[in-house]
C-alpha cells in the first residue's frame, strides 16, 4: 500500500460495510500513483457491486495504478495492447461468496473525469463496480448483457450516494447502442488516443 494521502469523505463507511457484508477487501495503490485515493469509497464501491449481485461474503484484491501498468498486464494476460480502465478476474465465486482481484487505472480516471466534469474519485468508483459486477459474473458484450451491466452500476452507485452516475455514468440501458462513454480499445479519446493499425 502506498503512503498517498486518504480522502475521508465517508466517515463510518467501514463500519457500515462490516456490518452489511462480510467481504475481506485488500487495497494496494502503485507508488506512481500520485493522486489522493480515497480507501473508503473504494471499500464501499466493492461491497455495493457485490451486493447488486447477492454477494456477502469473499475476498477481493484492488490494485490501483497508472495506465503504462494496466496496458502491460492487459497485454500479458489477455493479449490487448492497449490501457484500460479496469480489468477483473473472477476466481470462482458462486454461492454468496465472491473471489477475485482487479487492476484499475487512476490515471485513466483522472482523464476521464476532467474530460467528463465529474470527480476522479467517482470515475474510480464506477471502474470498481464495474470490476466487481464481472467477478460477480456479469458480461457486456452484448447490448443485452450492456444493458444488465448499466443498470446493475447506476443502482450500485447510487446506493453510494452518487446520483450523478444518471447524469456522468455510461448511457441509459434505453440507448445502450450509443454508449460511448467509457474509454474502451475502439474509441477515441484525450486518454486514450486510437492507435494506428499496422
Amino acid at each position: 500500500m502506498s503512503n498517498i494521502p486518504d480522502s475521508s469523505r465517508l466517515d463510518g463507511c467501514d463500519v457500515a460495510i462490516r456490518a452489511d457484508a462480510d467481504i475481506r477487501i485488500e487495497i494496494s495503490t502503485d507508488h506512481q500513483v500520485t493522486s489522493p485515493i480515497n480507501s473508503h469509497l473504494v471499500r464501499a464501491a466493492v461491497v455495493a457491486a457485490a451486493k447488486e449481485r447477492g454477494f456477502k461474503h469473499g475476498n477481493i484484491g484492488v490494485r490501483i495504478t497508472d495506465d503504462a501498468t494496466i496496458h502491460r498486464i492487459n497485454r500479458d494476460h489477455l493479449g490487448h495492447d492497449y490501457p484500460t480502465d479496469v480489468i477483473s478476474f473472477d476466481y470462482g465465486s458462486a454461492d454468496a461468496k465472491i473471489e477475485g482481484e482487479m487492476v484499475v487505472s487512476a490515471e485513466t480516471a483522472a482523464c476521464r473525469a476532467t474530460e467528463l466534469g465529474w470527480p476522479t474519485e467517482h470515475e474510480l468508483a464506477l471502474y470498481i463496480v464495474h470490476g466487481t459486477l464481472h467477478i460477480a459474473g456479469l458480461d457486456d458484450l452484448s447490448d443485452a448483457d450492456r444493458a444488465i451491466m448499466r443498470t446493475a452500476e447506476q443502482r450500485a452507485m447510487i446506493s453510494l450516494g452518487i446520483e450523478q452516475i444518471t447524469r456522468f455514468g455510461p448511457a441509459s440501458t434505453e440507448n445502450v447502442e450509443s454508449d460511448t462513454r467509457l474509454p474502451e480499445c475502439e474509441q477515441e479519446s484525450e486518454c486514450h488516443p486510437k492507435e494506428e493499425q499496422a
